[in-house]
Formats: structure tokens, C-alpha cells, sequence
């Protein structure tokens, strides 16, 4: 999918708010403009089946940031609708990949990986970019996600599921989630949870 010659291999070191997080690749392989992450980073996990409130709870939210970039994960629902709403607002946005850079999943979503690049954002990925996914990678990424981002934005999700893994991470990392008040069983643990929350 993509060319060898555009894959470029970077320390961990280089990436200042990766620096000092216990349990990350030494390096990370990167597609596209790695400067993006200079900016602000705030990180967006959620549902893969996020309805249409919280999606454009979510895009009202990103609508009113400035200078920032938006850290997600190239899944179906909620990283889905932050990576496009971020290229809709002329916003920078990141993919961390579960997978190495020529085994884009979703499949569905490879179009969307060349777009992010070609507008100014980036794909990292800790894997070979020969490599598939896997059930155990998905966590991993998880953890590279929420430590990207000085905040974890939750429009919506469920407990337990992939998107508590990256909470729970966030949450180690001393990270404040900005959750949606609402009734879906995820947001409710967060919010009733000991977790730094911002409620919007």
C-alpha cells in the first residue's frame, strides 16, 4: 500500500510525550509529517458502533479547538469520525496503527490512511509493515494512543470494552478523560469512576 522509501523508522526518544512512558517500543515506524505531534495532541477513543449524537457530540467538540492535533486509532466508529472531522476542520490528525503500514485495518479504511498523509498528518505503527493485526496489538496501540495525547476525548463507548483499555491506560498515564454525560455503560463507569474527568 504504501512505499518502502516513504516509511521512516524513529526512536521513541524523539517523540517527547512518549518519553518517560513505561512499556513502549524503542522505535515507531512513520508515514507523512511527524511534526504534527509539536502541536497539542488530544487523543479520541470510542465505540465502534457510536450512534449520531455522539458523533457530533464529538464533532462539536473538535469544532472548537484550535492548533490542535487529534490522535485516533483508524477503527470503524469513533476514531473514524475523529479523523475525518479533524481533515473536514483543516485540523492535523494522527493514525496509531494495530499493524504494520501495508496491512491497513479496517481494510475499508486505506483510503482514509492515504488521505491523512497526503493532507499533513501522520500513520505510526510500532510494527513491520508486513505485519497483520492481532487481538493483543490492538491493546498495545491502545497504550500509544493514550499517551500521545495530553487528553483522552470519550464521546461514547461501552464497559468493558477496547476503549476502557485505552482509559485505563490514559488514566496511568495521569491523563484527564473529557467524556460525554451520558447513559452508555462506559461513560458511566468513567464518570463514577477514580479517573481526572472533565464531563461535557
Amino acid at each position: 500500500m504504501f512505499d518502502i522509501k516513504d516509511i521512516e523508522v524513529v526512536s521513541t526518544s524523539q517523540i517527547d510525550a512518549l518519553r518517560g512512558i513505561p512499556n513502549m517500543p524503542s522505535g515507531l515506524y512513520v508515514i507523512g509529517d511527524l511534526d504534527v505531534l509539536d502541536k497539542t495532541c488530544l487523543s479520541v477513543a470510542g465505540s465502534r458502533k457510536i450512534d449520531a449524537h455522539s458523533s457530533q457530540w464529538l464533532k462539536d467538540l473538535m469544532k472548537q479547538t484550535r492548533d490542535v492535533t487529534f490522535v485516533s486509532g483508524l477503527a470503524l466508529g469513533a476514531d473514524a469520525v475523529a479523523h475525518r472531522a479533524a481533515l473536514e476542520y483543516g485540523k492535523a490528525t494522527v493514525a496509531v496503527l494495530p499493524s504494520g503500514f501495508n496491512n491497513i485495518a479496517p481494510r475499508q479504511h486505506k483510503a482514509l490512511a492515504r488521505k491523512i498523509v497526503r493532507e499533513g498528518g501522520c500513520l505510526i505503527s510500532e510494527y513491520d509493515p508486513s505485519k497483520g493485526p492481532t487481538k493483543s496489538s490492538y491493546v498495545q496501540r491502545n497504550r500509544i494512543i493514550a499517551a500521545l495525547g495530553k487528553m483522552l476525548i470519550v464521546p461514547q463507548c461501552d464497559n468493558p470494552s477496547g476503549t476502557m483499555h485505552t482509559v485505563n491506560f490514559a488514566n496511568s498515564y495521569d491523563k484527564v478523560i473529557v467524556v460525554q454525560d451520558a447513559g452508555y455503560s462506559g461513560n458511566q463507569h468513567i464518570i463514577n469512576g477514580e479517573y481526572k474527568v472533565l464531563i461535557k
